[in-house]
């Protein structure tokens, strides 16, 4: 399923290109450009010849571009040569349409040459003397990222030999995992590159230049995991790292003093940058009108000036209390803090609501989408157009998908050409699948094409897609339990506490270290909730 998923991805990102007759040359990288391109091909070609057996060569020369590292012998490490005999024993795939067996360090070697040809077919993008057809560039890209997805599959598969479990991944005294990864992110930048003759003429250029000089850094840093020092076994000494009440209080005071004095350079800088404020606050009311209508465009209806308020009004609650708590010039700091940071989030807070909201819709359109797809795919089958196809959807289905697809009829009928339409339906709705449903429409009506084909065949992906979802909630419920947990547990132990011992406890927390304790340790919980959750999110 996710093979398919992949090629679906490439064959719509080769199709918006294609549909380009107009551009035959593309010079989006400079001479710097060529001399960092080449210095990362070359530790590509070191990388590769250390893991070629056949070879007895174990020092190699960086070429003039590397700078400071140029012309110096780069040697095989020590430790690689044992671990090199090891990895070429491991016979780990064959290859029926080649009949030929492949080792471990035979698939290493097949990936670093997968970066090199990237760097090389760059690097000849460069040449002035050779015209560039974006057809044939795009292809061989193409070409690159599916032969680095293959072997990035055969490394990432453990094997099991009788009863010995071959990890590929801790090859290499633990290097290979970390080299893994960043092969990984190379191979992600593969497809920035594709996707990037695909987007806007005035844009394309620049994307392609930011996604392989990406491939650069991370070639560079793939070159440095290989030639550094592996990762400490044993834990480092917990002494190292211990502190002493001295300390601690001379931080404190520290922070107070640096509170101060923040305080003041805010108070003289309000003062004197009345002006700008001014124009903040104008800015600010234009962000306003802006936020109005992108919640009108997500068909709901509200006034951005009550979520400001109300947000600055929540922050100065929770501050005055806490400082009349405080007490003295150090609660009269804490209010105001809170006041700032209240302010601060209340800038953010509309735009954040804004995100949930189109994130929360695009999950549900992307739950109506099948059904979308096979009615599409039934009109069009029945004689019916495209825009037909939209009617029927919008009338038969339920909001909030029909709400979008008889927006953009409605659009259409009013004199808005559909393709525009259908691209303001994606502006407004948070669905991956669905922009690929829109670009197969617009190839579709450009270039032609058996649309109920690629619906169905959209049809397929998106229920399959839908399977594993499911499937890797329930695999992660586990790490969102630990979340809820990570964030009650806390509060449940301070109110036990509460309990058996309330004058210590309050005597504690109302003080101005108990405070300040209390604040840190909401600080941190969130961040631990948040990190619990990205452990289980895993995108599909």
């Amino acid at each position: 399923m996710k093979k398919k998923g992949v090629f679906v991805k490439l064959v719509l990102a080769m199709g918006l290109f294609l549909v380009v007759p107009g551009m035959a040359r593309a010079r989006s990288l400079d001479a710097n450009d060529l001399r960092k391109i080449q210095c990362a091909q070359d530790k590509m070609r070191i990388l590769a010849g250390f893991f070629n057996v056949d070879s007895k060569e174990t020092s190699y020369t960086l070429t003039d571009l590397c700078g400071a590292a140029a012309n110096k012998p780069v040697t095989m490490p020590d430790w690689f040569a044992d671990e090199l005999a090891r990895m070429d024993k491991n016979k780990v795939v064959f290859v029926k349409t080649e009949n030929q067996t492949y080792s471990e360090v035979d698939l290493w070697r097949q990936a670093f040459s997968n970066v090199y040809l990237y760097l090389d077919r760059a690097a000849q993008s460069l040449d002035p003397n050779r015209p560039i057809v974006l057809e044939q560039l795009s292809r061989g890209y193409v070409g690159n990222r599916l032969n680095l997805m293959a072997t990035l599959d055969r490394l990432n598969k453990d094997l099991l030999r009788g009863d010995q479990l071959l990890v590929m991944k801790d090859s290499m005294d633990g290097r290979a995992r970390s080299m893994l990864s960043t092969l990984e992110l190379i191979n992600n930048e593969f497809f920035s590159t594709i996707e990037s003759f695909s987007s806007p003429v005035s844009q394309r250029d620049e994307k392609y230049r930011k996604s392989v000089m990406a491939v650069v850094v991370l070639a560079n840093h793939l070159y440095a995991q290989f030639m550094g020092s592996s990762i400490p076994a044993t834990p480092p000494n917990p002494e190292t790292y211990r502190t002493t009440q001295a300390d601690r209080l001379f931080s404190l005071i520290l922070i107070l003093i640096g509170a101060v004095l923040a305080g003041m350079f805010v108070y003289f800088l309000i003062s004197n940058k009345r002006e700008t404020i001014d124009r903040a606050l104008e800015d600010y009311r234009t962000k306003s009108t802006l936020w109005a209508e992108d919640f009108n465009r997500q068909f709901i209806t509200i006034d951005v000036k009550y979520i400001v308020i109300g947000t600055i009004s929540v922050f100065m609650v929770i501050g005055f209390l806490f400082g009349w708590m405080i007490g003295g010039f150090l609660g009269v700091f804490v209010f105001l803090a809170f006041l700032a940071l209240g302010g601060v989030v209340s800038i953010r807070i509309p735009a954040s609501i804004l995100d949930a909201l189109k994130k929360s819709r695009g999950i549900k359109v992307n739950k109506q989408l099948m059904d979308a797809l096979i009615l599409l795919s039934n009109s069009l089958r029945s004689g019916m157009d495209i825009v037909q196809g939209f009617e029927m959807v919008s009338k038969d289905l339920l909001p909030p998908i029909s709400d979008e697809f008889g927006l953009v009829v409605k659009n259409y009928q009013l004199g808005t050409p559909f393709e525009q339409a259908l691209d303001g339906m994606v502006n407004r709705v948070d669905s991956r699948m669905l922009s690929y449903i829109v670009k197969a429409i617009i190839i579709q009506r450009q270039v032609g094409g058996n649309l109920p084909v690629i619906f169905a065949r959209l049809v397929e992906n998106i229920r399959e897609e839908s399977k594993l979802e499911e499937k890797l909630q329930a695999m992660t419920a586990q790490q969102r339990i630990q979340s809820i947990v990570v964030s009650i547990m806390p509060f449940v132990m301070m109110m036990v506490m509460f309990v058996f011992n309330p004058t210590q406890m309050i005597n504690f927390y109302t003080s101005p270290i108990g405070m300040m304790v209390f604040l840190f340790c909401i600080v941190w919980i969130f961040i631990g909730m948040q990190v619990l959750r990205k452990l289980g999110d895993i995108k599909v």
